[in-house]
């Protein structure tokens, strides 16, 4: 029997995917600077606490994904608490999505006009990203899957080859002694990696989308490559700038970009961290407008112009006017932090009313 062929629907690994390019620009880059900043060279540990604290966190997850048996969360929500309440989740998820969006736009923005681009007025920049985005958002799920595998490809392979080409800079004995500073700044820096890991909650919002069932299998995977995308370029900004100049450092994963080098001739590829970092940015912003996308509930054109005006809502996010020092504050004191308490929040509020849900199955049958 030919299975049938559907470009709404992906693949587990196709969603793996989706969410190592997605989530990882948040890991990878996003998460470095205030890691390093709060936990200094015990970064590396707040990393793999979360991830076993967040491993404890899935189970709640698939109980969830289990009632919702293939259905939408949000036409489940629905089903379970009514219009009004479910309409009161969307708009705070697609606050949140929104949010999102023009904090990783802003951030590509100024690296962009910072590193390479310095007379290009922001506005001009924003514009043709965020239309970019747009069109890919209003494309089927399996165009954005087939952008992704293709960008991403190369991102793995310019991310090891960095990787390799700084070894001769590393000294690992900066990263000892550990816990110079006892535990509390560990669990401080926590949180920041919990912001980046706990996003893996758009799995629910996809799932009705997957050709299969997801499983512990599929979360433990997204965990543990999450957790390698933070600590890799985290141990390498330590063991080649020290914890000092790299607490001090804006986007510390790309700095080490700057002292790739091999033999006398062959050095200045910095502009390969250009293209991981637009591939990331591109793929982010684009899933979640799909994400928005997907949560409207209105017909195919009216959700094209309720996105389109989405668009002027992430370009005030980005084009506010603060300073970068300002910005990096509020990043570290209340967005990222923010974050981790919405989805987690959300996750267990989702998983209560499943449990009531249950409980009622089991007494009408009775």
């Amino acid at each position: 029997m030919v299975a049938i062929y559907n470009p709404n629907t992906i693949s587990p690994l196709q969603l793996i995917l989706l969410a190592m390019t997605a989530i990882g620009l948040k890991n990878h880059v996003l998460v470095i600077s205030p890691l390093i900043s709060v936990s200094g060279r015990d970064a590396w540990m707040s990393v793999l606490f979360t991830m076993l604290i967040t491993l404890l966190w899935v189970p709640l997850l698939l109980f969830i994904l289990k009632q919702t048996n293939k259905k939408p969360l949000i036409v489940w929500l629905s089903e379970v608490i009514g219009d009004k309440a479910t309409k009161l989740i969307i708009f705070v998820l697609i606050a949140y999505l929104l949010l999102m969006c023009g904090i990783s736009l802003r951030e590509t923005i100024t690296w962009t006009t910072v590193g390479y681009m310095p007379e290009t007025p922001p506005i001009v920049l924003t514009i043709l990203f965020l239309f970019t985005c747009w069109f890919l958002a209003k494309a089927k799920l399996q165009t954005l899957n087939r952008v992704n595998v293709f960008l991403l490809f190369f991102i793995v392979i310019f991310g090891f080859f960095v990787s390799i080409a700084n070894f001769k800079f590393k000294d690992h004995s900066l990263l000892f002694p550990v816990l110079e500073h006892g535990f509390r700044p560990v669990f401080e820096g926590m949180i920041y990696q919990a912001s980046g890991l706990v996003e893996i909650f758009i799995f629910l919002l996809l799932q009705h989308r997957v050709n299969k069932s997801l499983t512990f299998r599929h979360f433990a995977a997204i965990v543990l490559i999450l957790t390698a995308l933070t600590t890799g370029p985290l141990i390498g900004a330590i063991v080649e700038f020290g914890p000092t100049e790299a607490t001090l450092q804006r986007f510390p994963p790309f700095e080490q970009w700057g002292l790739v080098s091999i033999g006398s001739f062959f050095e200045h590829v910095d502009f390969l961290s250009v293209y991981q970092w637009l591939s990331g940015s591109f793929i982010r912003i684009s899933l979640f407008f799909f994400l928005i996308k997907e949560m409207l509930p209105a017909k195919s054109e009216k959700k094209n112009r309720i996105l389109f005006f989405c668009l002027f809502v992430v370009g005030g996010i980005v084009l506010a006017p603060i300073t970068d020092f300002q910005f990096n504050d509020y990043l570290r004191l209340y967005l990222l932090p923010a974050t981790f308490w919405l989805f987690f929040s959300f996750s267990v509020l989702i998983g209560v009313i499943a449990i009531f849900q249950t409980i009622q199955k089991r007494r009408s049958i009775q």
